[in-house]
């Protein structure tokens, strides 16, 4: 099968390819433009001609796993979705690259607002926004084929990962430290410690924003203590990662688990 008669067999599935070159860049315009029957048809010359395609993610959205620099797989197998996702791998497309690398797509849902996310975990892209696209299977390109290993149509993703993805901006790392936003919640904690408007709270708040904390686990327990009370965001508190006391570094993990020790 050419890869005209390709594209034209995949639109009866929904699909969307477009063709391209063998550095995996298009060669024909395709942002914001519907790949129906009469756009192969006028680009019949481009499509039948190259030997890599690029699926759209329209309706579908792809886990891109590399092995370049860092090892995708390892990366996934850290995230407690990973039994998860390895089921769901099973029922749906997948496919291998040249690198050793995998796709695995999914169809989209109704309702999840889809997006791009690069370095969503190191060696893990997330590819989803209407004008993203992934080498199909059967593609040849200078880096060599790209094969379809489970042979199914795309399937609805089951499970968490997927609402996790996409319900929270930036990458996976970024999205843990979001969840202490002012749009999050510490609740259930006795704030009898805090007096006046703010108290001490507001007096170790103040200290980590100007620079000024020594105390840092202290302070920044009773400064997000006082953040929820008052409804003060928790990011600006963030200036202690990183912060270096006496040859220690104040690290992101300690952060998290003292401002949850607030909850």
């Amino acid at each position: 099968m050419n890869g005209y008669d390709l594209a034209i067999d995949l639109l009866n599935y929904g699909l969307q390819i477009i063709p391209l070159d063998q550095h995996k860049k298009p060669i024909v315009a395709f942002k914001d433009i519907t790949i129906d029957s009469d756009f192969v048809n006028r680009n019949i010359e481009a499509y039948s001609k190259v030997s890599a395609f690029g699926m759209l993610t329209r309706g579908v959205w792809c886990i891109d796993i590399d092995l370049h620099g860092h090892n995708g797989f390892e990366s996934l197998k850290r995230i407690p979705y990973y039994d998860e996702l390895v089921d769901n791998a099973k029922n749906t497309m997948v496919q291998s690259t040249p690198s050793g690398g995998k796709h695995i797509i999914f169809k989209k849902h109704n309702g999840i607002e889809y997006g791009q996310k690069i370095g969503y975990l190191d060696g893990v892209d997330i590819k989803a926004h209407d004008n993203n696209y992934f080498v199909f299977g059967g593609s040849v390109t200078k880096k060599g084929k790209y094969e379809i290993t489970n042979l199914h149509e795309p399937v609805y993703y089951e499970g968490d990962f997927e609402k996790h993805i996409f319900s929270v901006r930036g990458n996976f790392e970024e999205q843990k430290i979001n969840k202490y936003s002012v749009a999050a919640t510490l609740t259930n904690y006795d704030f009898s410690h805090l007096t006046g408007s703010g108290g001490l709270g507001k007096e170790a708040y103040e200290r980590i924003i100007k620079g000024e904390s020594i105390e840092r686990n202290n302070d920044l327990y009773l400064a997000s203590s006082y953040a929820k009370q008052c409804s003060k965001p928790i990011e600006p508190l963030k200036k202690l990662i990183g912060n270096v006391k006496n040859g220690d570094v104040f690290t992101e993990s300690e952060w998290i688990a003292t401002v949850n020790s607030a909850n």
